[in-house]
């Protein structure tokens, strides 16, 4: 094995008991947001639908459908599609989804640490973030999958977005990578985008210090999140502009408001409590949130070691990036407690993201990124790493077995009491402005509700997809027909091919049409606004030319190898 490859491979040995669980046919485990495999199955129908970008799920809220892919976001769904298509079973498609974010996420890091502080620095890094006990917490206790897969794109933005600014010529591949990275970002956590924005800030500040054109390589940096927007318009602009459309109110209050999910120093430096409950008000939190022993401690040493080394002006590149990484990383733990309540109380938009405790993700990839000069400081004495390394799997390795499993398949998760738990969790999330009421009980096929009765009234010929319904109705006298689908902006009726207009039935914000005597033919069809169709045609010219400068790009680098 060649040595380039070699630590990359002991890397991989490394973290394999992050995911073993993961490779257990048909178990499955008890998380708190138990709604992956509903998700996925519905984004498949939407592929398999042609409903794309995916918005309408029709099996949620009780069957009466709501807009959930308009405002949460895809990608670990688009990733998941992909085992689908394959054939693999949702329920082993979730775990293997899960999967590839653990081991995306150690050699994303392990390429930017590797970066900075070489191969043994990025080794060093990748475990310390592979092994991070909140990474353990998203996956196997709070199933936070979407949390999960944007702690992918922290090192990745980190890294090109040095390279971006440190290369000294303009490389338009770092360039479309970057704003790939920051798309990652956008398409897999709200919360976790806004909130890195502060940390890749002030990464980019650094690097800009000492450069002499500082103002184009800003602008291109711009450009680069300018294009990541782009890329995710189909979703990102939807988010900004038609939120006020849904009734996200329920998510930021009572429970989920910002102010009751602070915790404890204890909990973060010293409690060893590890449980599957809940967050509550108080420290009596039936979930951990440990930073770690060894995750606190050594990048607190190398803080004094670097402040040490810049006292004696050595090794000055490693000890002024290990500070500034890890006085970040301590920062964002800061804001996992009660003490940073003033600045949660003046910084209105970082209490969207729910629960302070959420920036244990931030805490980890930072401290993680310092751990890495250990390689450097310690002359990569092989003793102290290994030493740090093996402390690191042995205290940690349980943490990525779920506390609560057992065997499942997707028949039993998709019937009965699973599935309708899974169709009417977060009812209220996504919930349109036009229902006072989320249904207390399962949509009817079709028409939930007529004023007339059989044999007055007959349905045939009914055919129904994600977004849409077209059915025969023949009435013997005038009725008024309640559909069984909410109302929202975009939906359309026709009748034989001719609109047709539309009331809101008040309680639960149902499509309702009056119909007179006669034959009719009912097609039903969720439309995109302008606004989503502005946002699919931006996404799709953005994806479009950064397809085309890939390939123009491969194109020349291949005509220049061949010339020599």
């Amino acid at each position: 094995m060649k040595n380039k490859y070699l630590i990359p491979f002991i890397l991989f040995l490394l973290i394999i008991p992050t995911f073993i669980f993961l490779l257990r046919p048909g178990i499955y485990w008890n998380m708190h947001d138990d709604m992956q495999i509903i998700r996925q199955l519905e984004m498949e129908k939407c592929f398999q639908d042609g409903q794309i970008p995916c918005r309408w799920s029709p099996d949620l809220g009780f069957g009466y459908g709501y807009p959930l892919f308009n405002f949460y976001p895809p990608l670990p769904y688009f990733i998941g599609e992909i085992f689908r298509v394959v054939g693999f079973s949702f329920v082993t498609t979730v775990k293997l989804t899960a999967i590839i974010q653990i081991i995306a996420s150690a050699f994303a890091m392990y390429i930017l640490g590797a970066s900075i502080f070489g191969s043994v620095g990025g080794l060093i890094s990748a475990i310390f973030y592979a092994y991070a006990p909140y990474r353990a917490v998203n996956i196997f206790v709070r199933g936070a999958m979407n949390e999960a897969w944007a702690s992918v794109f922290f090192p990745l933005i980190f890294y090109f977005s040095k390279k971006l600014i440190t290369d000294k010529r303009f490389s338009p591949q770092t360039f479309i990578f970057l704003s790939l990275s920051i798309s990652g970002l956008l398409l897999s956590h709200n919360p976790m985008a806004l909130t890195f924005i502060p940390f890749v800030g002030i990464w980019c500040l650094y690097w800009l210090i000492n450069l002499k054109n500082k103002i184009k390589t800003i602008t291109i940096l711009i450009l680069a999140s300018f294009l990541a927007i782009s890329n995710t318009a189909f979703f990102t602009i939807p988010v900004l502009l038609e939120s006020k459309l849904v009734q996200i109110e329920s998510m930021f209050v009572n429970y989920y408001h910002y102010s009751v999910h602070f915790v404890s120093l204890k909990q973060l430096f010293i409690s060893n409590f590890w449980g599957d409950g809940p967050s509550v008000w108080g420290t009596n939190d039936g979930m951990p949130f440990m930073i770690g022993y060894v995750h606190w401690i050594v990048p607190l040493f190398l803080i004094f070691t670097s402040i040490y080394f810049l006292i004696k002006n050595q090794q000055q590149y490693t000890a002024k990036i290990t500070l500034l990484v890890a006085l970040m990383g301590f920062f964002a733990t800061f804001m996992a407690h009660q003490k940073s309540g003033l600045l949660w109380l003046y910084l209105t938009p970082i209490q969207k993201i729910q629960f302070p405790w959420r920036f244990l993700s931030h805490s980890s990839f930072l401290l993680a990124l310092s751990a890495g000069s250990l390689g450097i400081f310690t002359k990569k004495n092989k003793f102290i790493i290994l030493t740090v390394v093996i402390t690191i799997v042995t205290i940690n390795w349980n943490h990525f077995t779920p506390i609560t499993f057992g065997p499942i398949n997707d028949q039993q998760k998709l019937s009965g009491l699973a599935w309708q738990n899974q169709i009417t969790s977060g009812i209220y999330d996504y919930l349109p402005q036009t229902a006072s009421t989320a249904a207390k009980s399962a949509a009817k096929p079709i028409i939930d509700e007529i004023n007339i009765t059989p044999p007055n009234y007959e349905i045939s010929g009914l055919k129904t997809g994600t977004d849409w319904s077209l059915f025969n109705l023949n009435l013997k006298q005038n009725a008024t027909i309640t559909i069984s689908r909410l109302a929202y902006p975009g939906f359309k009726i026709t009748d034989f091919g001719q609109n047709i207009k539309y009331n809101i039935e008040p309680k639960l914000g149902r499509l309702q049409i009056d119909l007179p005597e006669g034959q009719h033919q009912i097609y039903i069809k969720l439309s995109n606004t302008l606004i989503r169709t502005v946002s699919n045609i931006i996404s799709l010219i953005s994806i479009i030319s950064i397809i085309l400068v890939l390939i123009n790009t491969y194109g020349r680098t291949r005509n220049r190898q061949s010339k020599k």
